[in-house]
């Protein structure tokens, strides 16, 4: 793991431990990383929407799902 020293607006810092639940500032910080990770990956995937042509059939996706 990297080891960074950074100064961060104290006020915005406790506000995302608090409304997180983190027990730590550096437990919110990874919490807030992640989210924005899974934000991220989620706008990709949306991007993404009907741009790959799928040459399923209905029975093919019946048979998938059972």
């Amino acid at each position: 793991m990297a080891k960074a020293n950074y100064d961060l607006p104290e006020d915005k810092l406790q506000k995302v431990v608090r409304l997180s639940g983190a027990k730590s500032k550096k437990e919110a910080i990874i919490l807030a990383l992640d989210e924005f990770l899974k934000k991220k990956k989620a706008e990709k995937l949306i991007s993404a929407y009907g741009k790959i042509p799928l040459k399923w059939t209905k029975k093919m996706l019946r048979d998938y799902r059972d």
